[in-house]
């Protein structure tokens, strides 16, 4: 028996860090970079796996055997959480991926949504809700290395854009128009964004509250932005999403480049995405000017560059 489960990436477009505390936060799927999980039937009595990476980043090859013991434990850890006795059962599990790991596009997220989706289809049923593949997914993640705020988890389960918020039942967002965002990532981080993050939040709790308040502010008209579809106030907050990002220091001077430099081709905005330090950057594009924004982060050394589109696609 052969079963495959697909996981999308995500991007986040607006509250980052601090959707962790319970603040709204807004994230599409992104379907131009996936994780494919495979499990087949083996005779061997024996969990086995393979990786192959499919993305720009030829040194994940030499990591090969630490990503393959670590899909193992991952299906280990998932089936002891849905009760499922894996002693005795042979299994191969096959990851294909073109995720660039650590660069705030959800490769860590997507690869446990993968698992967790090909295990629940393989041992309990083909047809399962996205609030449940979320929930699986995220307990795995947490299982994994510790507690996620399941955000990642909830964009790729539901494949929709999301309005976010913790521990909060999960609302898609219906777009009423094509969107096209051109990605590219900077390379690895280059700072510690989750330390600023806590700092901001321990060291400067009248700052930390400010800045949290013109968070929340920018995700609810995000939202707003793209339930009607309005390009220009979408790429407004999320220009004004990158200046809150930059003022906390989690931008650098590589995303800050390429985000104006979209912004000066006609993009409607433009933000990095993720955690910051480095990944990751967004840009609402025109189906126009979306080519001529990706050759020019090319010229600029990005890497991993890619044209998304999101929204429904109904006319007349």
């Amino acid at each position: 028996m052969l079963t495959i489960a697909n996981a999308q990436s995500k991007f986040i477009l607006a509250g980052e860090h601090f959707v962790v505390d319970g603040a709204p936060s807004v994230v599409i799927p992104a379907s131009c970079f996936s994780t494919q999980v495979s499990l087949v039937d083996q005779v061997e009595q024996s969990i086995t796996a393979s990786c192959i990476f499919e993305c720009e980043q030829p040194e994940l090859s030499e990591h090969r055997k630490e990503y393959e013991d670590l899909v193992i434990d991952l299906l280990h850890r998932g089936a002891r959480i849905l009760g499922i006795e894996l002693k005795g059962v042979g299994l191969r599990c096959l990851v294909k991926s073109n995720i660039p790991p650590g660069q705030g596009a959800g490769s860590s997220s997507a690869l446990c949504q993968g698992i967790a989706e090909v295990l629940l289809k393989h041992f309990i049923a083909n047809d399962i809700h996205p609030n449940y593949l979320k929930w699986f997914g995220t307990a795995l993640e947490n299982d994994w290395h510790g507690p996620v705020s399941g955000i990642d988890n909830a964009a790729i389960a539901y494949r929709r854009p999301l309005f976010y918020q913790r521990n909060t039942l999960t609302d898609p967002i219906k777009v009423p128009c094509p969107l096209f965002f051109v990605v590219g990532t900077t390379g690895s981080r280059t700072g510690k964004p989750y330390e600023i993050y806590r700092n901001l939040r321990d060291k400067s709790p009248e700052q930390y509250q400010k800045v949290r308040r013109q968070i929340e502010d920018n995700a609810n008209e995000l939202r707003d932005a793209l339930i009607n579809g309005d390009l220009y106030l979408i790429g407004q907050m999320m220009d004004t999403s990158q200046w809150l990002m930059k003022r906390m220091g989690l931008s650098t001077s590589k995303i800050d480049e390429a985000a104006e430099k979209a912004n000066s081709l006609g993009a409607f905005g433009s933000r990095m995405t993720g955690a910051g330090c480095g990944g990751f950057v967004i840009a609402l594009a025109s189906i126009d000017t979306a080519e001529v924004i990706q050759l020019a982060w090319i010229d600029m050394g990005l890497k991993s560059v890619r044209t998304l589109q999101i929204g429904d696609f109904a006319f007349g």
